[in-house]
């Protein structure tokens, strides 16, 4: 009786870590979920703000520059009122809901820092970090593709902005030429100017094109080598399952580092031609 008693208890033990470990994972889940819905909500309430404040600037400026001299109606004043009033709300909303975003965030790390503390309080094993390892590169692969992606869209905006900008200033140029010199048209064309010139900036500055080509790269590669070592091809064609898991976690280590020093050098070029 004295031997079967420890057994049970030993197995408890490593029941209630892993109970321990899966509720763990499951209150990170559903935090990150949380932290990515309010992020969006202050996305979408930063584009209104902005939306807002464009709105605001275009019917003020309509009013005190005299766009609408002689056809000043009730409706630009009520326009320029609810742009003004919906500038006012968004900027509100966004305070209001940034300490709730920083608290989330609190709470996630903290609840990381737990599933640190289970994890160190199980027997280590090499082979099983390692199994682990290799399940959990799929996810480092779709971050640093949605990170491309991102890139990739914010670069296609710029990039539109300054050709439409740039039509739209060179079109309403030559209607100047031609004797249609009005103040709507200098307006346009001194807004779609400016516009050009912080998104070519914006541009030359984050070079969005340049790091979502980096980490499509090494989304690619890191890719590769998850498909060659479940189908134990090319170099991790072995029979030894603890070389392979160690030789495909070191060529994903080196595939991260070959990354993080590109960011570096994008990094540095930034700060030594911060106009190019």
């Amino acid at each position: 009786m004295s031997d079967v008693v420890p057994a049970r208890s030993g197995n408890n033990t490593v029941g209630d870590l892993d109970a321990e470990r899966r509720e763990s994972e499951r209150k990170i889940v559903q935090q990150q979920s949380t932290l990515r819905n309010l992020r969006t909500t202050r996305l979408l309430q930063a584009i209104w703000l902005i939306a807002s404040l464009v709105a605001a600037a275009f019917l003020g400026s309509a009013m005190f520059i005299g766009i609408w001299t002689n056809y000043r109606t009730p409706f630009t004043l009520i326009g320029f009122a609810a742009a003004a009033i919906s500038t006012f709300l968004a900027a509100g909303y966004l305070i209001k809901l940034r300490p709730e975003v920083s608290e989330n965030v609190h709470t996630l790390r903290t609840l990381e820092t737990e599933q640190l503390h289970l994890a160190a309080r199980e027997e280590a094993n090499p082979i099983s970090a390692l199994r682990i390892y290799r399940l959990i590169a799929s996810s480092d692969i779709d971050e640093l593709s949605r990170h491309a992606r991102r890139n990739q869209r914010y670069a296609n905006i710029l990039q539109w902005i300054v050709i439409l900008g740039s039509v739209v200033s060179t079109s309403l140029a030559g209607i100047a030429v031609g004797g249609g010199d009005q103040p709507v048209v200098r307006l346009i064309t001194a807004i779609s100017s400016g516009l050009v010139s912080v998104a070519a900036a914006a541009a030359g500055f984050f070079k969005f094109r340049e790091r979502r080509t980096t980490q499509q790269q090494t989304a690619d590669a890191m890719k590769r080598h998850l498909k060659a070592v479940e189908l134990r091809i090319s170099e991790y064609d072995e029979e030894d399952e603890a070389l392979v898991l160690k030789r495909f976690a070191q060529n994903m280590e080196e595939l991260k580092d070959e990354q993080r020093k590109r960011e570096l050098q994008l990094e540095e070029s930034t700060d030594k031609n911060p106009g190019q």
